[in-house]
């Protein structure tokens, strides 16, 4: 799914972005749907991979929720509002408030 589709088929249902880094230097973004989920891609289906979070995040501005998930070790993964899954740290970062 591309950006501008993301932003079309986001005006008809609730999407969830999950912001992917582990480490390097860019993020990848994971779209959850009720469908199932999958990468935000270029045009010739390569996952697209954004150099700074603020540009992942303007990316999929229209989804209902945007998540942060980090690999860390496991010792590391004790902020208050985060949890430990397969590697990552997961945390909110932007949420659209009910109309």
């Amino acid at each position: 799914m591309t950006p501008s589709v993301f932003r079309r088929v986001a005006r008809s249902q609730p999407l969830q972005a999950i912001v992917l880094s582990d480490g390097c230097r860019d993020y990848l973004v994971e779209v959850r749907s009720k469908n199932g989920a999958g990468l935000i891609t270029d045009r010739k289906g390569r996952p697209k991979r954004f150099t700074s979070l603020s540009l992942a995040k303007n990316a999929v501005r229209g989804a209902y929720e945007i998540r942060l998930a980090v690999r860390i070790a496991a010792d590391e993964a004790c902020a208050a509002d985060s949890r430990q899954e397969e590697g990552f740290a997961d945390m909110l970062i932007s949420r659209q408030s009910a109309a």
